[in-house]
């Protein structure tokens, strides 16, 4: 598995306190989400963990194996999902959910000092792309966009990767694009005006019948019951 450096520097320190003891998280966990990107690119600060596998779990029997989630509060509970509210100085939100039916486009990379998984560039601008049509957050915009400038990805691999990692069927790519050239909901009009002009480049140079075809290393599956 391929190794790379974390962008550690990124973190608050109520997180960069906890990163040590994520070793204890089991190896079919991977880091996905802001702090991921944060992680690999250092664009923006990320305050939460937030985990995913496609192997079922219980949560109670996950929040009693974990030593860093001893008295920590219980927000979520339910089978698949659990997340916590771990206090290291500030209160860190850490969230693990079990997704059978996942894709994965590419394997994880691995954080050499702690061992954890975390989910590799593709995979991660995949996941925001399915995500921007149903959330209006700035947040996610500024994501795509930093994979975007840093040349990690471009937006035709992007929506490539979301079909793969959740299925034709399920995900559809024009709303994505229609999403990332409209700054009217949520916070998503606070974005900087550059920050605007450059995803509705982007969006406008995709031709939606010439996306890449991506190979998964573990295709999504559909003959199973999803985790949430």
């Amino acid at each position: 598995m391929q190794t790379f450096r974390s962008r550690l520097d990124i973190l608050p320190d109520s997180q960069r306190r906890l990163w040590e003891e994520l070793v204890h998280i089991p190896d079919d966990f991977i880091l996905y989400g802001g702090t991921a990107i944060a992680l690999h690119l250092g664009h923006r600060k990320s305050i939460d963990f937030d985990f995913f596998s496609i192997a079922p779990f219980a949560p109670d029997r996950l929040y009693a194996e974990l030593p860093f989630l001893a008295g920590a509060e219980i927000l979520q509970s339910k089978p698949n999902t659990l997340t916590c509210l771990v206090v290291r100085g500030e209160p860190v939100q850490v969230s693990f959910f079990g997704l059978p039916t996942l894709g994965r486009v590419a394997d994880p990379v691995q954080a050499p000092d702690n061992n954890l998984k975390i989910a590799a560039l593709i995979d991660l601008a995949g996941m925001k792309a399915a995500t921007v049509p149903h959330r209006a957050e700035a947040k996610d915009y500024l994501d795509v966009d930093a994979m975007l400038a840093a040349g990690a990805v471009d937006l035709p691999t992007a929506l490539a990767a979301a079909s793969a990692i959740y299925g034709e069927k399920q995900f559809n790519a024009q709303l994505t694009l229609k999403a990332l050239c409209y700054f009217a909901d949520g916070d998503v009009s606070s974005l900087p005006q550059e920050t605007k002009e450059r995803l509705v480049r982007a969006v406008h140079s995709v031709d939606l019948s010439r996306l890449p075809i991506l190979e998964p290393v573990r295709p999504w599956t559909s003959d199973e019951t999803p985790g949430t």
